[in-house]
């Protein structure tokens, strides 16, 4: 089991090509603040990139947005509506809520997509690499999800570093205690950062957390289905989809791998 700074030093000088920019993603979660703050730290002239799938928590983006405004780590927000025309709402109108056949698609449209953008923007050449570090573990790669996961994973372009790979969960809440970082009172509450509530994973009874937490989130969620049921898409955002609204299963990306853990 490597350390970070030994994943750091490969994904910096041990590749055939050496990445031109670099990209610390931020949920909002624990996981995530632990691992940009870490990254933000050893890693020279990096971003934050918060993917807004249009479909989270408004308290979240404000915690990260105030968060690299404390910090004073530059910030890059890709919008999945607005800067991609990926509209979370329409999909539902159209093809139903999503359940877990079509997550990975979910992931596609809603953050794969902002991925694309917001790479494009830092390379020059189509050959260079651009790191994209989360706070991916090993113990939850290990998951249901079908995303393996590795230290350092590539998808064209990106550069996926899992720079905190073999640290267990104690070891990041102790790093958010001896750092005394304020964490995201969503995530303390929900247990996730709430920044994508696609539905693809939802259980029964986690509309009344998003209640909880974002009044306004759960009214919204309520009021498309509503007129999804309308057009004759019956399942609701807690439910998994009828067999007719069923495709076939197709391996999430590094960003969702957490979103169907069951601990």
């Amino acid at each position: 089991m490597r350390e970070p700074e030994d994943i750091l030093f490969e994904a910096l000088f041990e590749q055939k090509r050496e990445p031109i920019a670099a990209y610390a993603c931020f949920s909002g979660g624990d996981d995530s603040l632990v691992s940009v703050h870490w990254t933000m730290n050893n890693i020279p002239n990096c971003k934050v990139l918060h993917i807004n799938t249009g479909i989270g928590i408004e308290a979240t983006r404000r915690f990260v947005r105030d968060t690299c405004y404390r910090e004073k780590w530059p910030l890059i927000e890709i919008r999945a509506k607005e800067d991609c025309g990926q509209d979370y709402d329409e999909m539902v109108l159209k093809n139903g809520f999503p359940g877990p056949p079509m997550h990975a698609r979910m992931y596609q449209r809603l953050k794969e997509r902002p991925i694309r953008v917001a790479v494009k923007k830092a390379k020059k050449h189509r050959l260079d690499k651009v790191i994209l570090s989360t706070g991916l573990r090993h113990d939850e790669s290990m998951r249901r999800m079908g995303y393996g996961g590795r230290e350092i994973d590539f998808v064209g372009s990106q550069m996926w570093c899992n720079f905190l790979y073999w640290k267990p969960k104690s070891w990041f809440m102790e790093y958010i205690a001896k750092y005394k970082l304020p964490r995201n009172p969503v995530s303390e509450i929900l247990g996730m950062s709430g920044e994508c509530l696609c539905g693809a994973f939802a259980a029964k009874g986690e509309k009344g957390l998003i209640r909880i937490v974002c009044p306004d989130t759960a009214d919204r969620i309520e009021r498309l289905e509503v007129a999804a049921g309308l057009l004759g898409h019956t399942w609701g955002w807690e439910d998994r989809p009828t067999k007719k609204g069923r495709v076939p299963r197709i391996a999430p990306g590094p960003l969702c791998v957490g979103c169907g853990k069951s601990d």
